[in-house]
């Protein structure tokens, strides 16, 4: 997330709405993770590359007064209206900055340092997960959640879906992103020299609800970037979204997320 022109979803308040219902269907499954990687009260907490401020609320709620939450992302939009929302909730323990994750200079501060579905969008992911254990105190822990994008599947098989990831993918691609992360994290967080480093892999899938929905949202928030790399037409992008709104609706079809690794670590 080095600038706008990095990230291939749409931003502001569209991709709030998007970041809202992915959050949504992840709620339980990264409070687990974070309290399991030792997030509690009185907690210092580091989220890079915020998004829409779900985990950073969230955060906010398990480390109570006595703890702090820092989140982080390059989106000045998101960051205003994630802002905004802190301000309505009457939440007093949480800051928002509008920076770049590669610009994280913060040193030996949180206990916990934690990024979902950030190093994916970027061209030099290793250099921010430094920045990521560099800011981290000494025994805190880094946990990082990202996709392994061609891990999504469907039931039955439908064409509209496999266009949507082929064309996700190819747009990733073109901007040096790396869509494909999740398998490579362990090795990546061991690289870093962090130690007792672990992980999970999960894969949410529906039948109904926000989650079924996924897919048709991010190839809704997609689709201008896709016509203009030039990947599809506009005529052949409104019939995928066609297409994918009418598999979505069925009743007997089922839809995943991306296969998620969730991997985690403690700074020497």
């Amino acid at each position: 997330m080095a600038t706008t022109g990095d990230y291939i979803i749409s931003g502001g308040q569209a991709g709030k709405s998007r970041l809202n219902v992915l959050a949504s269907v992840l709620e339980n499954s990264t409070r687990n993770l974070l309290l399991a990687n030792g997030l509690k009260e009185g907690s210092a907490f580091l989220d890079v590359g915020c998004g829409g401020g779900n985990v950073a609320t969230m955060a906010a709620e398990i480390v109570g007064k006595q703890g702090y939450i820092t989140a982080l992302d390059f989106d000045e939009s998101l960051i205003a209206l994630n802002r905004q929302d802190a301000a309505a909730q009457g939440i007093g323990n949480l800051k928002y900055h509008a920076i770049s994750a590669y610009d994280v200079a913060n040193q030996n501060e949180f206990d916990v340092v934690y990024a979902r579905f950030l190093l994916s969008h970027l061209q030099r992911p290793a250099e921010v997960l430094l920045n990521m254990v560099r800011a981290a105190k000494p025994g805190g822990r880094i946990v990082v959640e990202d996709v392994q994008f061609s891990g999504h599947f469907c039931y039955p098989a439908n064409a509209a879906f496999e266009r949507y990831l082929q064309l996700y993918s190819a747009l990733a691609t073109t901007r040096g992103q790396n869509p494909e992360i999740g398998p490579a994290l362990f090795g990546m967080l061991k690289q870093t020299g962090i130690t007792a480093v672990g992980f999970d892999v999960i894969q949410p899938a529906f039948s109904s609800g926000a989650g079924k929905q996924m897919a048709y949202i991010t190839m809704d928030r997609i689709k201008k970037a896709v016509i203009s790399q030039g990947l599809a037409t506009e005529d052949e992008v409104a019939q995928i979204l066609s297409q994918l709104a009418a598999f979505t609706a069925d009743e007997q079809s089922i839809i995943s997320l991306p296969r998620i690794f969730r991997v985690w670590g403690v700074k020497a």
